[in-house]
């Protein structure tokens, strides 16, 4: 089996050092997928502060594979105005 390493960057670069053995590609994107979500669980309203995660996933021979990413932004506005600022038409 491969080893893959699931690489953090929230305003900091946090190396995983010791990887995982996956047997597929669904494997390591389900893996990566839980990694995400146990970490954005885990910041709670620092989120906020940090406003983006990126997770890149490589392989042994530190090429990247896959990557996730997760932005949290605060609007002053409702949701349909912005949609709305969006449209051209």
């Amino acid at each position: 089996m491969a080893r893959y390493f699931f690489h953090v960057i929230n305003g900091e670069f946090i190396p995983d050092s010791t990887g995982l053995e996956c047997a597929t590609q669904d494997d390591v994107k389900d893996h990566a997928v839980r990694i995400v979500g146990e970490m954005l669980k885990d910041q709670g309203l620092k989120l906020w502060d940090t406003g983006h995660y990126d997770m890149f996933v490589c392989d042994e021979k530190n090429r990247t594979l896959l990557k996730l990413s997760f932005t949290a932004e605060a609007f002053p506005h409702t949701v349909d105005a912005w949609l709305s600022a969006k449209d051209p038409a």
